[in-house]
């Protein structure tokens, strides 16, 4: 019999349709679908009005800092983020709730974040940073009017100074109209910004009220009360994947937009097919690398009876195959950090004092002839150069029998911690978010507003600077440090770190995949042995769409003669300056990124602005938005462990389910509520119009009918670009399609409908 399809209302003119054999769609409302019974109908959000007066009454709203000291007042003319810390001070926060129930803070979260994302958006509007409408500054006034912090002075990497929009421009003549009109001294008391930034943590109760309904079993609970049940709770796995996956047609109206897909939804989900798939299909497919020398040290550690199979199989594929094995490696997490502890204390409310634990695995993967990418064995953890390591290698029992292998279970887990490190401070918030930011600031510092190159990237960088000004405000140290496994201090050095050592020119798409061992070209889209990484089949065809129109678009200033082109790019005074300043360290006013290239050709500009548009649109889209389907079920990614890493392999082989238990974050609910809720407030699609192809659409239709050669070249250009990616839609669907897991998980996140035109959350 299938399945009923019922709606959830949503709001008076739509609801949201779930049909359990397929996707979530939105239809729009018909009469009679609100329920009579209040009881029955799952709020999207809180009304603001109402939310306010309900902070107003919790006596949660922000309090006003007191006045700055000297000392404090001179760092914050030199960089006004630092307030930031003086507000989440305890003595200068709001008092947390001391109860709650999961749901309501759901919906807390939510409103809360929209509020401090519309004000840092409003004050980048007000501040003449990201205006609506910008004004017409002169290369000398933007160079004081975008400014770099120091490191130092807030421990992130270079980036936009919200308090440099006042500096008086050279020109005396200048309009004041050019700045914000706000002291910078104040612009943090004056639009309660740093006070804002302490709501996040303040709602986040205490205790939450729902555990003696829990007790009726996650299955019972979720019939009786909603999703105000607790996810996390359980002594068992099979009790979080019951809450996760409860469904009755009776109760479908406790169903909300909450609920959405996620890998706890499939039966298989600790599989060791669902596992190794997400290095290729997952949050974070980009550092997956050849095994090198890994290779050899898990041959030489695989001793005993137990491992001889395994350690054949491994010495025969070195033997004849061995660009076909990989590593998942962060044996480097300790050094970047800057501690051999790691770990960090946590206590209070619900949950004992202990700590969370972070780990440095590695992973060594075969990749099979036929596509299938196998996990071999696991280094649980690298520390002390190895020495003492706990080494374990997989068993290759049937899917069945995975289920029950704990202690292998146990191993990848800890690969998965590692990665939600990896994935949300380096790739995601690192390489794209702040890279872009640099890129951003150095451009706008030397780039006039009417040079191509500034024309071509300024659509790319539509909301960048708030959305990172809110991150560094709010999501990273209220709610990514909090939760990982190493105190704040070292979560920064490790950030910075990260930044350090990005290398720009080394992340270009062809040049990154043929580092980490994969082909470019044809190989890597003929050979089937490489048919279930999608995502290099779909960014490697990206880049050279992007490279295509970027090219077509500069060669219409810098001419289509090749050695003419490169002296007109050596010659342009702009393009070096920007070049220069990204390059330049922090004590000269730069990015501090040496591995910008030095712009001396007409094809290191076009490569360069690519990988500028690249960060900005399909990268941050391929490593966003996917977010929710596989963290917001905490146990498949959690970002830290709550029990020690087993000191020997004796010591792991005895782990039971109980041991998987008590170190994940089960049973510990405000980290798992942040661990599973901002992958949900982070994994919005961009709409039609924040959209690649929608931008390539409005490039050709402005031009359509400007008259003069360069208007109807722009136009053409434009028109190759959108007709190169409405193609991709066919295109990218066929390499989602080829995956082997195709028919449970779609990979279309590189498609038109998804990619975004920058990085808008």
């Amino acid at each position: 019999m299938a399945a009923q399809v019922v709606p959830i209302v949503l709001n008076p003119g739509s609801a949201v349709v779930t049909n359990p054999t397929g996707p979530v769609v939105v239809r729009k409302r018909t009469e009679g679908d609100w329920p009579a019974d209040v009881e029955k109908v799952p709020i999207p959000a809180f009304d603001t009005g109402v939310f306010i007066a309900e902070l107003t009454n919790e006596k949660l709203l922000p309090k006003k800092l007191p006045d700055l000291t000297a000392e404090e007042r001179s760092a914050v003319d030199d960089n006004p983020e630092v307030l930031l810390e003086k507000a989440r001070q305890a003595e200068n926060r709001p008092k947390p709730l001391k109860e709650g129930t999961y749901r309501g803070t759901q919906l807390a979260l939510t409103k809360v974040y929209e509020l401090i994302e519309k004000k840092f958006g409003s004050f980048m509007d007000t501040a003449n940073f990201e205006p609506t409408m910008p004004s017409p500054l002169t290369p000398d006034q933007k160079k004081m009017f975008f400014v770099f912090t120091d490191p130092v002075s807030d421990n992130y990497p270079p980036h936009l100074n919200l308090g440099a929009n006042q500096l008086e421009p050279k020109d005396p003549a200048a309009s004041k109209e050019q700045g914000s009109g706000l002291d910078k001294s104040d612009i943090f008391s004056a639009l309660r910004l740093a006070q804002l930034t302490t709501l996040l943590p303040g709602l986040i109760p205490d205790n939450f009220i729902d555990q003696a309904k829990a007790k009726l079993g996650q299955g019972a609970a979720y019939a009786a009360y909603g999703s105000m049940g607790r996810p996390d709770q359980g002594t068992i796995l099979a009790e979080v994947e019951e809450y996760n996956n409860y469904e009755s047609s009776k109760f479908w109206y406790q169903k909300d937009i909450f609920d959405l897909p996620n890998i706890g939804n499939l039966p298989d989900w600790y599989s060791d097919a669902r596992f190794a798939q997400q290095y290729f299909t997952g949050t974070n497919p980009t550092t997956i690398t050849q095994a090198g020398k890994w290779a050899q040290t898990f041959i030489d550690n695989a001793t005993g009876d137990r491992n001889s199979r395994m350690k054949a199989k491994i010495s025969q594929r070195l033997q004849t195959s061995p660009e076909s094995l990989y590593v998942q490696d962060y044996s480097y997490f300790r050094k970047a950090a800057d501690t051999q502890d790691f770990r960090c204390a946590f206590g209070g409310g619900d949950v004992e004092a202990g700590f969370r634990y972070g780990l440095a695995s590695v992973c060594l993967f075969n990749l099979a002839d036929n596509g299938t990418l196998e996990p071999l064995a696991i280094l649980i953890d690298y520390v002390d150069k190895g020495e003492n390591a706990v080494y374990i290698y997989n068993q290759e029992l049937t899917v069945e029998e995975q289920k029950y292998d704990w202690p292998w279970r146990y191993a990848k887990t800890c690969v998965q911690a590692s990665d939600w490190i990896q994935h949300n401070i380096t790739v995601h918030l690192c390489r794209t978010h702040l890279v872009e930011e640099a890129v951003i600031v150095a451009a706008n510092r030397t780039l006039p507003q009417d040079h191509d190159v500034y024309q071509l990237l300024y659509p790319h960088w539509l909301k960048t600077l708030s959305l990172n000004a809110a991150a560094r405000a709010v999501l990273v140290p209220s709610v990514i440090a909090p939760i990982m496994g190493m105190p704040p201090q070292n979560v920064y050095k490790y950030l910075q770190y990260e930044y350090k050592h990005y290398d720009f020119e080394g992340s270009y798409i062809p040049t990154d995949l043929q580092t980490r061992g994969f082909p470019v070209g044809q190989p890597l889209y003929d050979d089937p042995k490489y048919h279930n990484y999608a995502w290099a089949r779909c960014i490697h065809s990206m880049w050279y769409k992007i490279r295509s129109y970027v090219y077509d678009m500069l060669v219409i200033k810098y001419g289509t003669d090749a050695g003419a082109a490169d002296q007109a790019v050596r010659a342009d005074k702009w393009v070096q300056a920007w070049s220069g300043e990204m390059r330049a360290p922090v004590e000269e006013q730069g990015a501090d990124m040496s591995t910008f290239p030095q712009l001396d050709s007409f094809e290191a500009l076009v490569d360069c602005v690519t990988m500028c548009i690249h960060i900005a649109s399909p990268q941050h889209t391929s490593v966003n938005y996917l977010q929710n389907y596989y963290q917001a079920f905490v146990v498949n990614k959690p970002p830290a462990l709550y029990q020690a890493p087993p000191t020997s392999i004796n010591e792991l082989l005895n782990y039971k389910e109980s041991d998987l238990v008590a170190a994940l974050p089960m049973n510990h609910p405000q980290d798992w509520l942040l661990a599973s809720h901002i992958p949900y407030l982070l994994s919005f699609k961009p709409g039609d119009k924040e959209s690649l192809i929608i931008y390539a659409a409005s490039k050709y239709h402005v031009y359509k009918y400007k008259e003069g050669d360069k208007a109807q070249k722009i136009k053409a250009a434009a028109a190759r670009f959108y007709e190169a990616l409405a193609n991709s839609e066919d295109e990218f669907k066929g390499y989602g399609l080829a995956t082997d897991d195709h028919k449970t998980i779609t990979y279309d996140v590189l498609s038109p409908s998804w990619n975004a035109v920058s990085i808008l959350i």
